[in-house]
């Protein structure tokens, strides 16, 4: 009898570490359940909040561009860019002046309203030589437009130049033929110069 509880007790203690061991497992396994059930009660929440519609963003007010002026000058004392046709500023007894050079090719840029005909009037200081009167044009958008000179002053005015669509700066280009050098009269001035410009102004005709 005492050999059979001898042999028996070590059978009763390996089933109580087994049991245990199952308990511990099932605990964790527990843990585990809880756990997962956690996450998918996030994704749900998760994924019923991302069905709702989202308001519409409300479109923020349009801004409306200033209106172009219905005139534009431009100036001999302004900063006239060399690689549109400038020399340096010079002032004489009429004012200040700018030559022209040294190609033939003078360009202005002017911001107005272009949605009705406008005309150019052009002040110079100086024709650089007598043909220049006769035979100075304007070219704007392609289009060539002749010069008039008001009687024996150094004004002239331009034919009405077309309207065009759009809000853009207007181009004008000012055709000076006759190109004249102060050195070919023994001068030191060697530069090329065509016309010495004063004022530009462009206005509804």
């Amino acid at each position: 009898m005492d050999s059979m509880m001898e042999h028996g007790q070590p059978a009763s203690d390996g089933t109580s570490s087994d049991v245990a061991a199952l308990r511990a497992e099932l605990a964790e396994l527990r843990a585990r359940m809880d756990s997962y059930e956690r996450m998918l009660q996030i994704r749900d929440a998760a994924l019923a909040h991302a069905a709702q519609p989202i308001p519409a963003a409300e479109a923020p007010p349009a801004v409306l561009a200033d209106p172009l002026p219905p005139s534009f000058e431009i100036a001999a004392d302004q900063l006239l860019p060399v690689h549109d046709g400038f020399y340096q500023l010079e002032w004489g007894p009429e004012g200040a002046f700018r030559w022209t050079g040294p190609g033939e090719d003078v360009h202005f840029e002017a911001w107005v309203d272009r949605e009705e005909p406008l005309t150019v009037t052009l002040r110079l200081f100086h024709f650089g030589t007598p043909a220049n009167a006769k035979e100075l044009t304007l070219e704007v958008d392609g289009a060539s437009y002749a010069l008039t000179r008001r009687g024996n002053e150094k004004l002239l005015r331009s034919d009405p130049i077309a309207p065009r669509a759009g809000d853009g700066p207007t181009r004008i280009t000012l055709k000076v033929p006759h190109l004249h050098s102060p050195s070919a009269r023994g001068q030191a001035d060697k530069r090329t110069l065509g016309v010495a410009f004063q004022r530009l102004r462009i206005e509804r005709a």
